[in-house]
């Protein structure tokens, strides 16, 4: 067997246990743990019902997100894309976004679990697509402006059209409350790792 044929074989096996050990990870929660955000040390561990407390008190109807509860006992984090300074932009391009956080408190562990869930359509002449995803956002920011001629000559550039989306904005308020509350951030990828027992950080 030549060197040539023994590396090859060698990068194949890799590429396999690879291609297993990621969807494992992925099933198992590893990578929530990966991911997983904790408090500093000393920080003061709040009861279940105080944070829960703390995350929907940093609900605010001026900022373009909301922070609601649940019958199920979870706390949803939306952006409200629907809301007056997108809607032009959205009905001119056809278009429609989505972003949703379902917060899921583990008292047992002292974790709250996170599931991301990112989707946006668009239609139109000559155009379809759709997009879809569930699991860690670690980044995204989207911004579009739209600039007018507006007013008698001289005019002056108006900014007419506009939309910034930045999913630091809606989680970071809540990852702060987190760990301040002496409790765990933890990302999933999977429906079932909000409620699982075990721990996952």
């Amino acid at each position: 067997m030549t060197a040539g044929t023994v590396l090859g074989l060698v990068v194949g096996l890799a590429g396999v246990a690879l291609a297993l050990a990621v969807p494992l990870a992925m099933w198992r929660g590893t990578v929530s743990r990966w991911a997983a955000i904790r408090p500093r040390n000393g920080a003061e561990t709040a009861e279940a019902t105080l944070l829960r407390a703390r995350l929907l008190a940093l609900n605010d109807p001026a900022q373009p997100f909301s922070y609601a509860a649940q019958p199920d006992g979870t706390v949803v984090a939306e952006w409200r894309i629907a809301d007056a300074t997108w809607q032009q932009f959205f009905a001119r391009f056809r278009a429609t976004e989505h972003y949703r956080a379902t917060l899921a408190l583990a008292p047992a562990h002292r974790e709250v679990r996170v599931l991301e869930q990112r989707s946006s359509t668009r239609t139109g002449p000559g155009e379809a697509s759709a997009n879809s995803f569930q699991g860690i956002v670690l980044f995204e920011r989207s911004q579009y402006r739209q600039w007018a001629l507006a007013g008698p000559l001289p005019a002056v550039p108006k900014d007419v059209l506009h939309f910034d989306f930045d999913v630091r904005r809606i989680k970071q308020p809540l990852i702060d409350a987190t760990l301040a509350s002496g409790w765990t951030w933890v990302p999933v990828v999977l429906r079932r790792h909000l409620t699982t027992e075990r721990q996952l950080a």
